[in-house]
């Protein structure tokens, strides 16, 4: 890589860690390996939770693009629909003035849907920016099948982990099941505690996050068999879901979640909804289930389906798909890419 790179996307909120999210742990994961790899980077901070407010969080942003691209050879913009819409279009605009080349990668899985339902102004604003950067990355395959039409030069970067704990794949089943992410209605998390209730004494289902949305919080869950634990610490994901025999995240809308990536990396299968996004990384009945959205009764047989004869088929399954996420090879190919344009 002879590059010197701009990179502009959210990092970890400061004054509350637990305040993440998969674009976040993304964003800090490649500034880890760029770092392994001593690629010479600049970083612009987009995590409006570390600024006085929205507004403040453009203007800084804005300020530090412009105050840091004369030094560099290659701006890229790392984020979901509000960078793109909000910040991409500027940046682009700029750094062809200036003569630099532009990447963008974009989180999550639904921006097919917000290009499709989007006003006039909001579809143009994406063309312009697609077409107009000289390479563009999208996590999930239909979106690059999708998105190659604005520009030819479009890329598969899917979420990414590491393997940081080797797990031990002849573990039992004991019945521990387990939720991680944001506490929030399009998590599935109304189906998830009504389904809670229809398991027997002998399952247990646990629940980590912060609330996301004013109705739920730990009055709300005492309602339900699911034990809310607290939210978690990135750094501390790996060590908690491993005390687990399967994650559950029956969400409306995914790209590729990253704490999926993280229970395959430890061997831990899955169930999921089945989402365009979901199904490309997970194998119905080999890596995991796959339920309809929006079904309690399925989540709930999904949970049952998994007993001692089967679950080691599964254990082996989950721990053999999360080889073409690991971070370092993917982040090599974003180099390799982005170098030659």
């Amino acid at each position: 890589m002879s590059k010197k790179l701009l990179l502009i996307g959210p990092r970890f909120t400061i004054k509350d860690p637990t305040i993440t999210g998969g674009t976040m742990i993304l964003f800090e994961q490649l500034l880890k390996d760029l770092s392994t790899l001593k690629i010479p980077v600049v970083i612009v901070d987009t995590n409006s939770y570390n600024y006085k407010n929205f507004v403040h969080a453009w203007f800084s942003v804005m300020f530090q693009f412009f105050k840091n691209v004369f030094s560099v050879d290659h701006v890229s913009i790392h984020g979901t629909i509000n960078h793109y819409i909000l910040v991409a279009p500027f940046v682009i605009f700029f750094s062809k003035i200036f003569k630099k080349s532009v990447s963008l990668r974009k989180f999550a899985g639904n921006f097919d849907k917000v290009y499709e339902k989007g006003n006039f102004i909001i579809k143009k604003d994406i063309e312009y920016i697609l077409k107009n950067s000289d390479i563009n990355f999208f996590e999930t395959k239909y979106l690059v099948d999708y998105f190659s039409q604005f520009n030819k030069n479009t890329f598969w970067f899917p979420n990414v982990r590491e393997r940081l704990i080797e797990p031990k794949l002849d573990r039992e089943f004991k019945k521990r099941f387990v939720f991680m992410g944001q506490i929030r209605k399009e998590k599935g998390m109304d189906e998830l505690l009504d389904a809670s209730n229809m398991l027997g004494d002998d399952y247990t289902l646990d629940v980590y996050g912060y609330f996301f949305e004013k109705e739920y919080d730990e009055e709300y869950f005492k309602n339900y068999k699911a034990n809310y634990k607290g939210a978690l610490a990135s750094e501390d994901v790996l060590s908690v879901l491993q005390n687990y025999d399967v994650l559950i995240l029956p969400s409306y809308r995914e790209g590729y979640p990253g704490i999926i990536l993280e229970a395959y990396s430890l061997g831990i299968p899955v169930i999921a909804t089945n989402l365009p996004s979901l199904k490309e990384i997970v194998e119905d009945k080999k890596t995991g289930l796959l339920v309809d959205v929006k079904n309690s009764k399925e989540l709930y047989e999904a949970v049952l389906y998994f007993n001692k004869d089967n679950y080691s088929r599964f254990i082996e399954g989950a721990y053999k798909a999360f080889e073409p996420f690991d971070s370092i090879r993917q982040t090599k190919k974003f180099l390799e890419l982005i170098d030659g344009h």
